[in-house]
């Protein structure tokens, strides 16, 4: 295998491990004939190809770190500009210099967690000695780019000169991460592994911190009035924030210990922390008889009159963490950095003591260009009617449910697939998050006529997204047969799933949607019911099923009455028939077949003859689209002056008078 390759292998291998690198951080390089072929800013190892690779002249990038001749702007940009072999409209990155001083023809740049215990910890140069001696270097904490760059020469330079042999291949950076260099991928993968295995059986031979007992049902309270508050307050002009949590035993137990307090109150471990995660976060500590909802306010606020800008995490200690961005992937980011920091700084703790970055050190990160055009590049952007938009949909593993949330996608929405059928609604939505990306849909369980089940999914889509911008009402039944004839056991199905099930689900979500209200009261959030044609006019020998949506349409304008003061417009949109649908077309339980064993349609012997039937009533020839209702979607959330309002998508075969 040539260079190149080794070198995609290597910075793959570990840019997947979140071990080595979370949010694309981290580098790679191979030097060949000369010229220095590095990763270019915002492209993740894990992804990195060979033709990302941007070349660059080695003896022009060692020039620049030697001069002392005056540049104009930064001058690793400006050595760049001169090293450049050929543009290849990417920008390499700013840790171009020490790559390109150090020897070996591959180079590597990871910020390992359990290595990192060792660099963000106040005895480094005792526990680097101890654990790998001559095998390592350690390099104080420096500004990165050309400071660094000349800090990792000078080490280099320092170990040969008291050792006589040249610098090895591990070299460790201060409240940054490693460098490991080779000449085969053999020997970055046996290095990296031979620095995390000797710093991993430190922190294994002392005791974890205890893990505080968790209560799921003050979690769930907290969290519900806490997350949807925070969305409101974190969020831009156009859109709430979408605000993650963490309540795992890493943070209930780390952010009450001192080492944990280090990265509360104290200041950042290393500058990904400071790119993704903010330098601190905002701190709520819950008072006996205190709303969540007005401690974290409280919080926010505070924050913001100390620092002048918004926190991106927030923590109750002791209980949960939260992260907050413009969506799941950003926001997931922040946490999924900050709780990489904790973990650093328990591991740290067992083996010595934590050493932050102090204001002068962040302060250069928190300004510094490179680092900001770093995390622009890496940002995803949306473009459609739902930006911004959490939308969860019952009933959404198939059917019309699948097709609206495979719809309203495409236009930004981030969707909560919810279903009794989880293993399907899981399948779905991590279809669509191949297909749109990581966090644009998450998949919960429900059974919407049982209270429990709604209430615990509407707590777990608030725990992965803050809350929910929309909410359908999707999930329903139909058992068609002759009032003669019907079974009590399927009318009350049919009730319990479409009446009931409604009810059930508006009281879970109804307050979660209040609490962003509360805070960003210019704001309308929406319930939509997706009812039936048959709930406008009644339907032979299918009375449980119409019943239940002319009860639906009661439910709608009653909720629309009352919740008009939260901030909420609740209106129900009555489609016709989806003939291509499971619920029509499915060979053994759809309604072409239960309506030809009912004989509801006169003369009819064949499922196709049921099926004409059906389309010739409808005046434009056709059954309803998933799109269709999506477009009637898409109208009831953009206005703000319609509220209990049944929106025919019917094809003309019911109007309203």
């Amino acid at each position: 295998m040539d260079l190149t390759s080794q070198l995609i292998e290597v910075a793959n291998f570990y840019g997947r491990d979140p071990e080595y690198s979370r949010a694309g951080g981290g580098n790679a390089s191979v030097k060949l004939d000369g010229v220095l072929h590095i990763k270019p800013s915002g492209v993740p190892l894990a992804t990195l190809t060979a033709a990302d690779l941007v070349p660059l002249r080695v003896d022009v990038l060692l020039d620049a770190l030697t001069s002392d001749a005056p540049v104009t702007g930064d001058p690793v940009r400006a050595a760049a500009a001169r090293a450049l072999v050929h543009d290849t409209g990417s920008r390499p990155s700013v840790e171009i210099l020490f790559h390109a001083l150090i020897p070996d023809a591959l180079v590597l740049h990871s910020h390992p967690l359990v290595a990192n215990a060792l660099t963000c910890n106040a005895d480094a140069e005792r526990l680097a000695a101890e654990l790998l001696g001559d095998e390592a270097l350690l390099v104080p904490y420096i500004d990165p780019g050309v400071p660094l760059a000349r800090g990792v020469a000078a080490a280099r330079e320092a170990y040969t000169a008291r050792t006589g042999h040249p610098a090895p291949g591990i070299t460790l950076l201060r409240n940054h991460g490693i460098i490991v260099s080779g000449n085969s991928a053999a020997e970055i993968r046996e290095r990296s592994e031979r620095v995390t295995g000797a710093i991993r059986a430190a922190i294994d031979a002392t005791a974890a911190p205890s893990v505080p007992a968790l209560d799921e049902t003050e979690l769930t309270r907290v969290r519900n009035a806490v997350a949807p508050t925070l969305r409101g307050l974190l969020g831009g002009a156009d859109a709430l924030a979408v605000v993650t949590s963490d309540a795992s035993e890493l943070v209930r137990s780390v952010t009450t210990t001192p080492a944990g307090a280090a990265i509360l109150a104290g200041g950042p471990l290393i500058p990904d922390q400071i790119v993704y995660a903010g330098s601190l976060p905002a701190i709520v500590e819950l008072a006996e008889g205190v709303d969540p909802a007005v401690a974290a306010t409280a919080a926010v606020e505070g924050f913001r009159a100390a620092h002048g800008k918004d926190p991106v995490i927030v923590v109750l200690p002791g209980r949960v963490a939260f992260g907050a961005g413009r969506d799941l992937a950003a926001a997931q980011t922040a946490l999924n950095t900050f709780t990489d920091a904790l973990r650093v700084a328990r591991d740290a703790g067992r083996i010595g003591a934590v050493a932050v970055l102090n204001a002068e050190q962040r302060g250069f990160i928190e300004n510094w260009e490179a680092e900001a055009y770093r995390k622009a590049i890496a940002a995803s952007s949306n473009s459609g009617r739902l930006d911004g938009k959490v939308v969860m949909i019952t009933g959404a593993a198939q059917g019309f449910g699948l097709g609206i949330a495979q719809e309203l996608i495409t236009q930004g929405a981030s969707l909560v697939l919810a279903d009794l059928n989880l293993d399907g609604a899981r399948r779905e939505a991590a279809a669509m998050c191949e297909q749109y990306g990581a966090g644009r849909a998450a998949a919960v369980r429900i059974d919407v006529s049982d209270e429990h089940s709604c209430l615990a999914a509407v707590a777990e889509a608030v725990g992965v997204y803050g809350g929910i911008d929309v909410f359908v009402s999707n999930a329903g039944v139909l058992r068609a047969e002759s009032v003669f004839t019907q079974p009590v056991a399927d009318f009350d199905l049919v009730t319990n799933v479409n009446y009931r099930g409604y009810f059930l689900t508006v009281r879970a979500v109804a307050p979660v949607l209040a609490a962003q209200h509360a805070v960003r009261p210019g704001e309308w959030f929406d319930i939509i019911e997706i009812n039936s044609k048959s709930g406008l006019v009644g339907s032979k020998a299918n009375f449980a099923y119409a019943g239940s949506k002319f009860g639906g349409i009661g439910l709608t304008q009653s909720f629309a009455l009352e919740l008009v003061a939260s901030g909420i417009k609740v209106n129900a949109i009555c489609p016709g028939n989806f003939l291509d649908g499971p619920l029509w077309s499915d060979p053994e339980t759809g309604l072409f077949s239960q309506y030809l064993r009912a004989k509801k349609v006169p003369g009819a012997s064949t499922i196709e003859q049921v099926r004409a039937h059906y389309e010739k009533q409808v005046p434009m020839g056709r059954g309803c689209y998933p799109a269709d209702l999506a477009k009637a979607i898409y109208y009831i959330v953009e206005q703000d002056y319609e509220t209990g309002q049944a929106v025919p998508v019917t094809g003309g075969q019911n109007m309203l008078n």
